[in-house]
């Protein structure tokens, strides 16, 4: 790092605020006047008004499904009796909203019309996220609460979305069976057929798929809401967005501390919060991905700020995030491959008793948390073959829905072993790939122990690994989830203002690499599909 971007960086020992307004254009910008280009006029607050007006729309049209009329349009909201019964409770309970009609129902629209209005306003969400990040990132506005603004009014509207998918109810259910004395990983939902939340669950006949510290967040909540489903929803759709909001601010500090630049910072900020599915999945589906994020960006933060002095820390965090959900496991062993770069320091011998308590600390944290769940191998058993039961991915999806509709049952079962093995094989040897880079990039000789740069010269390979390891996790298995696909939006929105601090020495926006867009397009049609494919 120069000395330039080192004076940069040595700014970020005072926590900025983000109550202070600092406008900052590119040289090459000029004043916004009229010669301006239309959209660098838009302030946070037109773009948040958009914003509301895409979330409205969108609570709305799913209100106006007419449940009577069956299984027909968005299979997400309609492709079985629960979803159409999730689709009842909230037209029930959201009674006093304008348009509700006597009886518990809303006014209807044609399913094809829902799910086209759907799709327009899902695109113009996207449309808002690229134009918002776009505008923080030419350093139009760098007041972050500014750009809070459209984020947190989206987060208030889609608290009254259908529940359009049945893993909150299950999250529900599992929390209360474990306050009332059953044990969740042992036995499956359809055990207990009485039970008030059961009719609104798809996966009735599994056990939990979710990790020990998400189980305790369930039991708490279901002792403040009892077994009703719309107040446990609704509890669980504030508390998921707030969760999503504060991973958020944390990423926004985070990417300060790395660049040095409150222009940069606002713009990972922005590219977080603004994510469609980021505030979709969590107040409006409420699914727990945020939490687990959240655990898991705090620990990259913790080793970013304190360095190798809280890698044991950062490791403890990471272990915890895992403790959701599983699938951020690799991420502690690049948290531990980072010891390998203090070889020339500390030794080999040094290096393997950190090691090992590393290992101990990531045993202490997995034992604490499933102990007063343990049942033997049974308490795993539906975590570990959860990733394998079903296609879900749409690239993957579309192909297995065109090859069952032109060939028998037997060429689909075929393709299903097949590309379900390849893509298992590519999950691996994309993450091994991503590991033995980063292992070359600490074994780098030319690195010096006494390197003084503001920032440790580990940063840029860490966050590159980090990145391609999420972004492997959440995009290649095919069991993909649309709430899978906001893993990879905190580490690449860290990873490419890093970069930009890097090549620039005096905060003028550098140009974007060219799979930024590629990316934010691939997720936005990623998402268009999933949820609006129709069910017949």
């Amino acid at each position: 790092m120069n000395d330039d971007a080192a004076r940069l960086h040595q700014a970020s020992a005072a926590p900025p605020t983000i109550s202070v307004e600092t406008t900052r254009h590119a040289p090459e910008q000029g004043a916004v006047g009229a010669e301006a280009r239309w959209f660098e006029r838009a302030t946070p607050v037109h773009l948040a008004l958009l914003q509301w007006g895409c979330a409205l729309v969108m609570v709305y049209v799913l209100l106006a499904i007419d449940v009577p009329r069956g299984n027909k349009g968005m299979m997400m909201v309609t492709e079985s009796i629960g979803a159409l019964e999730r689709v009842a409770l909230w037209q029930r309970s959201l009674w006093w909203l304008p348009g509700a009609r006597a009886g518990g129902r809303f006014f209807t629209l044609p399913p094809e019309v829902i799910a086209n209005v759907f799709r327009i306003v899902l695109v113009g969400m996207f449309i808002l996220q690229g134009w918002s990040f776009w505008q923080a990132w030419r350093g139009h506005h760098t007041t972050f609460w500014k750009w809070l603004l459209g984020p947190i009014g989206a987060h208030i509207i889609m608290l009254a979305m259908v529940p359009a998918n049945s893993d909150v109810f299950f999250y529900e259910m599992s929390g209360d069976l474990a306050n009332h004395g059953t044990n969740p990983y042992l036995y499956p939902l359809y055990d207990f057929p009485t039970h008030p939340i059961l009719p609104y669950i798809h996966w009735v006949d599994m056990t939990t798929v979710y990790g020990p510290h998400w189980t305790d967040i369930d039991r708490v909540i279901m002792s403040i809401t009892g077994p009703d489903p719309f107040w446990g929803t609704l509890v669980f759709k504030v508390g998921l967005g707030l969760s999503a909001l504060a991973l958020a601010l944390l990423s926004w500090r985070l990417a300060f501390h790395l660049t040095g630049s409150r222009r940069l910072a606002t713009a990972a900020g922005v590219l977080i919060a603004w994510q469609p599915n980021m505030i979709m999945e969590t107040s409006g589906q409420a699914h727990n991905d945020p939490v687990m994020l959240l655990l898991a960006t705090a620990g990259l933060f913790l080793v970013v700020v304190g360095g190798m002095r809280a890698l044991r820390g950062a490791i403890v965090l990471v272990t915890a995030s895992a403790a959701i959900k599983y699938v951020t496991l690799p991420l502690v062993g690049l948290l531990g491959m980072l010891r390998i770069g203090e070889r020339k320091r500390r030794g080999w011998s040094a290096i393997a008793g950190s090691w090992g308590l590393d290992i101990l600390a990531v045993a202490a944290v997995l034992l604490a948390s499933f102990l007063p769940y343990w049942g033997g191998f049974t308490t795993l058993r539906e975590m570990l073959l959860e990733p394998g039961r079903l296609i879900a991915q749409p690239v993957w999806n579309v192909l297995f829905l065109v090859i069952r509709h032109f060939f028998p049952g037997t060429v689909t079962h075929v393709y299903s072993i097949f590309i379900r093995t390849v893509m298992q094989l590519a999950t691996f040897a994309l993450l091994a790939w991503a590991a033995w880079r980063f292992l070359r990039a600490l074994w780098d000789e030319s690195r010096s122990v006494e390197d003084t740069s503001a920032l440790p010269w580990w940063i840029g390979p860490l966050l590159t690994a980090w990145t391609a390891v999420v972004a492997t996790l959440s995009l290649v298995p095919v069991n993909s989830h649309a709430w899978y696909w906001t893993w990879p939006v905190v580490p690449i929105a860290l990873l490419i203002v890093f970069r930009s601090s890097q090549a620039s020495d005096d905060d003028t926006p550098t140009p974007l690499p060219r799979w930024f867009w590629a990316y934010l397009v691939l997720n936005g049609v990623l998402v268009l599909v999933y949820h609006t494919r129709i069910a017949h």
